[in-house]
Formats: C-alpha cells, structure tokens, sequence
C-alpha cells in the first residue's frame, strides 16, 4: 500500500479526463488520476489486453512543432538498458478533441512504492532511516546516474517520487525528461504557484532553465539531505530548507550540526558528501564519479550494485599475471574469487583464450561456462570484457560437451543488451552473431527469445554487410532458426523498418557472391523458408498487399515439411519473392563439419582497459 502523502484522486462515474480520447489510450482502460506533476497528469491505466497496470504522464504541449521535438528528444531514452533505470514502454502523441489540446503521452512502469513513500512514512515516526538500506539505494542510484551521465543524458527531473522501488532492496530511476519540456516557461510557472513543492529540488540554475550534468548532483543532494533529516525535520521545513539553500548554503551546517547531536548514521560521510554537492554555482559542484568516491571508495559504504566494483583500486597487471599462473582448474578459481574485478576477469579469458592446446586439459570444466555467463552479467558495461567472453564462449560451446545448458539460456538476453548498447562495434556484433548461432544448435534459445534473435541477426547484417565472418555466421543463426521456427521464418520474410530479409539477402549476395562459403549459408536459409509452402505462398500476396497479416504467427496446427525435419525443393513463387540471381552451389549445401560445427571467429585481441 502506499505510504501517506499519495493522495490518489479515483474518477467519479462517467468522468473523462485528458486520458480518455485519443487512438493510442484506447488499448488503456484509466483506473486513476494521481497528483499531478510539475508538467502534467499522471494517470494509472491498465492494459486492457494483457491487464498490466502502467502509469502515463500526460503532457499538454503548445503545438504540434512542440510535440514532435519534445518526442525526438525523447525517443533514445528507450535504448537504455540498465537495471536501475525504468525506461519509457511507449510514446505517442494525442490528440483531445474534447477540450481541443494535443498530449504527450509518456508510458512508464507502474509500482506503489518510491522514495517518496519511504521518506513521508519515516517523518511522520519520526524514524531514522534504516543506514544498511540507504547505503544500498544510493549506490544503485549513483551507478544509474552515472550511467546516464557517461551517455550524455541529463535526468533534469531526479527527485523521490521519480526514484520507484520495484521491490524492497531494488529502485530504478523513472521519469526522465527533455529539454524542450524543462525549459517551458508558461508551464513551470503556473505549476510552480499551485504547488512549490516541485521546484524545491531543482538547482539554482534549473530554476532559470539551465540544466546540465550538475543539475542532477544538486538534486541528488537534496534527496539525500531530505531521507537522512526526516526523522527530526517535517516536510513544510525540509521544503523551505531546500529552497534556502539555493541562496544561503550556510543554512545547511546547522542541520549538519543537528544531525551529530542526534547521531544520525553516517553523519562523517555525509557532512563531507553534502556541502560538495549543494554548492550554488554548478562548476564548483563535484561530479557523479566525486560522489562514488566519497561514499563508496574513501568511505566505507558497501551496496549489492556490483559496478561499483569499477571504481574500486585496479588489481596490478603483475599481480594478475601471478594469480593466472597455473592451469584451467586454478585460472577458474581467480576467476571466482575476484568476480568483482573486470580488469582480472578480462586477463583470465585472454589467458584460457592463448593457452596451448597441451595445457587446455579439454574438455574444460562445465562450470567455466556458468562463470563466464556471470562475467557477463557483473561486467555488462565494460566492452573488452562482454568481447573476451563472447570469444571464449564461442570455444566452449564448440566442443560440443555442454552439461549443463541452464547457464546459457540467460545469454540471449544478455547479448541482446550488448547488442543494443553497442550496435555500432564490429567486433562485438560477429562474435555474438556465431554465439547466438551456436545457441540455436544447442536448443538454448527460448521460442519467445526467436523473433528478437532474428531481428538481431538481421540488423548484424545490414549494419556490418562487408563483414564476411560477421555475415556467415548470421546466416547460419538465421538457418538454424528457421529450419526450427515457422514464426522465426515469418520473421525473415515480414516487411519492416529496412526492408525484409529476402531483399536483405539479395543485397548480400551481390556483396559476398565470391565467397562459397557465405552462398551456401545464404542458400540453405533460403531452402528452410521454401520447405514451408503455401503458408509463404500466402505470405507473397500479402506482401504484395502490404503484407498487414504476415506479422500474427501461423497457427498451432500447421505441419510444415521443415518442422517435421524433411527438406523439399525450393518453391519457384518463393524465391521469386526475392529475385536472386543463380547461386552458385558446388556440391551439397552445408557439407558435414562445415554447416554444423564451429564457427570461425577471429582470435580475441586485448584492448586497453
């Protein structure tokens, strides 16, 4: 339940808010109106198809020209992937015919609980807050902002309500916002005199429209100073101790001072913490990474967000040359022992990668695959080391002697991350095209993990077309899916954003035409998509149509020849789909130890970590 200070307004019956009208809102069913925020109204909806609760601002904006920029602006925000941060689902503008206004309509996850919450239900026990927990937030809150600083993204509207809690010990960042709508001048200006409440956690210079980097740490501060004084302080002072400080940062030594006499934990670190960070001009402020030091390195707070680890004191190059030492067995142990370290996880996957065949010991212990995958998941924001692992993921999974496969169904979704934060990284992009390959013919990717995978392996190409290893192994993933999938070869041939797969492969097949290898990989993707018949007869008049249908999967019934395991002569109709020229095949199609076995994949070179 939420805590006091919600103050939920439900609509009386019959009511129609901002929310109602408009073609995108009718998939949502408007349980309630919350508070308003410092933009807009924020309404709680439900998912009329799926039942999933979510929350929508809706944003009044002057005119279209306005909308659309502040939509532009707002879009890569949804490429974000990190697990602190709670991205927007959907963006849409709306128009109200109603009261005649256009929205922006900004879809967010819903969750009772934030910051907000914890902090009013505090005060009003005039409780302190529990210091293990708060050590730990803040560090998942450090590591997202950081995150968004390193991608040059300005939160603009961090406050404690914009801090959800998905669970007890877990929070994510939520309501980013956009130039274009921080700097409306009319709209702040009327939100500010029905509430100043809102403005009181923006820096001085946001105040005057001016937002950057340390506009977050000043309202970061004020965060911090609000959940370490609530047990002494009611929210009217905190508010008007907050607005003070943007004109006299004196104020803040007396509650500094209170804070001792009242021995609020912590009370060292954050006497040094605060005053660096709320300081009135923004060049003088201290940096998200000034902040990591301060509590997480100099001081002694301790946090489960595990990319802290990357700011801690780097283990010397000989140090680690001393601890790899030894054999696959001891190389295994560092590993786990200092999982935390990526600069020493990062040494030891180059080691195993350059070991001698004699000393390999092969086949390697089952459990390197399970700590490799976790390598992945502690270090995801640290290329050279999702690179190494690919590469030495890319070995193990060639032998052919997996186990336990558990371990490697989560690396789908972990590639696909990789994927999304580096799309443009060559070397990245081919070796994740020959895991997710090797994936497929281990039967480690989940059905519903198909059509992204093979979104993915499509993108590689047209992204990385002169690559030849990068396009050979995505063509081998995209056989191997197909030649399993109905839904993943409806997925090939639908026609989307780019283009659909079958003029992707004509394009290639004028790139690579003199590669055999790449022809043959090419052409069995094509002889799978003919196996399933009239179903892709179909699929050709619609696509001539405009192909709406072709995107809703085929039915549970279906016995394609391909999902019985027989293979039948291409259908002409299909492959005049996509007019290739004859390709030149020279013998069977995926010579035995050719089309099933491993990759080729370049020998991982070390970057300066």
């Amino acid at each position: 339940m939420l805590g006091p200070g919600s103050d939920r307004r439900r609509p009386t019956q019959g009511e129609r808010g901002p929310g109602s009208p408009g073609e995108h809102m009718e998939k949502y069913k408007v349980l309630y109106q919350l508070n308003p925020g410092a933009l807009g109204v924020n309404l709680v909806v439900e998912e009329m198809e799926t039942k999933v609760k979510h929350v929508i601002k809706q944003v009044e904006c002057m005119d279209d020209h306005d909308a659309s920029q502040a939509l532009e602006e707002l879009m890569p925000l949804l490429k974000l992937r990190h697990a602190h941060i709670s991205v927007y689902q959907e963006l849409f503008i709306t128009w109200n015919g109603e009261i005649s206004s256009l929205y922006l309509c900004l879809v967010m996850e819903f969750n009772e609980l934030s910051f907000q919450e914890v902090i009013e239900d505090k005060r009003k026990a005039k409780e302190i807050i529990d210091s293990e927990w708060m050590q730990n937030v803040l560090g998942q809150v450090l590591d997202a902002l950081e995150y968004l600083h390193h991608s040059d993204i300005i939160h603009r509207n961090l406050k404690p309500s914009n801090i959800i809690l998905v669970s007890s010990d877990h929070c994510k960042l939520q309501d980013l916002s956009s130039n274009v709508l921080m700097t409306n001048k009319a709209k702040w200006n009327i939100r500010a005199e029905e509430d100043p409440f809102h403005k009181s956690w923006m820096a001085p210079e946001a105040l005057n429209f001016s937002f950057s980097q340390k506009s977050d740490i000043w309202s970061l501060g004020c965060i911090i100073l609000d959940m370490i004084s609530c047990s002494f302080m009611d929210g009217t002072e905190a508010m008007h101790l907050r607005k003070s400080l943007c004109q006299s940062p004196g104020s803040l030594r007396a509650v500094l001072k209170t804070m001792e006499e009242k021995q609020i934990p912590d009370v060292e670190t954050f006497g040094n913490l605060l005053p660096l960070m709320l300081q009135i001009d923004p060049s003088d402020r201290i940096t998200i990474k000034d902040v990591v030091h301060i509590t997480f390195v100099r001081g002694s707070f301790k946090s489960s967000c595990v990319s802290l680890t990357l700011h801690r004191q780097m283990v010397p190059a000989s140090i680690i040359d001393m601890l790899l030492e030894g054999n696959v067995a001891s190389i295994l142990e560092v590993m786990q022992k200092f999982s935390g370290w990526p600069e020493v996880q990062l040494r030891a996957m180059e080691r195993l990668l350059k070991m001698p065949a004699d000393q390999l010991g092969l086949p390697w212990p089952p459990e390197l695959v399970e700590v490799v995958v976790t390598t992945m998941q502690l270090h995801d924001r640290v290329l050279d080391v999702q690179l190494c692992a690919c590469s030495l993921l890319l070995h193990l999974l060639g032998q052919g002697i997996i186990v336990n496969k558990a371990p490697l169904e989560k690396v789908p979704d972990l590639i696909s991350q990789v994927f999304a934060t580096y799309p443009a990284d060559g070397d990245m992009v081919e070796a994740s095209c020959g895991v997710f390959w090797l994936l497929s013919l281990l039967g480690c990717i989940k059905e519903q993990q198909f059509e992204q995978v093979v979104a993915l392996l499509l993108q590689s190409i047209r992204l990385c077309q002169d690559r030849a290893l990068l396009v050979n192994n995505a063509y081998r993933g995209l056989a191997r899916l197909v030649k399993v999938s109905e839904l993943a070869a409806f997925k090939v041939v639908v026609q989307e954003e780019g283009g659909s797969g079958l003029s992707l492969i004509k394009e290639t097949y004028q790139l690579h035409r003199d590669d055999p290898e790449v022809v043959e990989n090419m052409g069995m993707l094509l002889v799978h998509l003919a196996s399933y018949g009239t179903g892709f007869l179909r699929g050709k008049s619609a696509l001539e149509a405009g192909g709406s249908h072709l995107s809703q999967p085929p039915g549970r019934g279906s016995s394609s020849a391909l999902m019985l395991g027989r293979r039948q002569t291409p259908h002409r109709p299909l492959l005049h789909m996509c007019p290739l020229p004859a390709l030149p095949f020279h013998g069977p199609l995926f010579p035995l130890g050719q089309g099933e076995g491993l990759p080729r994949t370049r020998t991982h070179t070390s970057h300066s970590s």
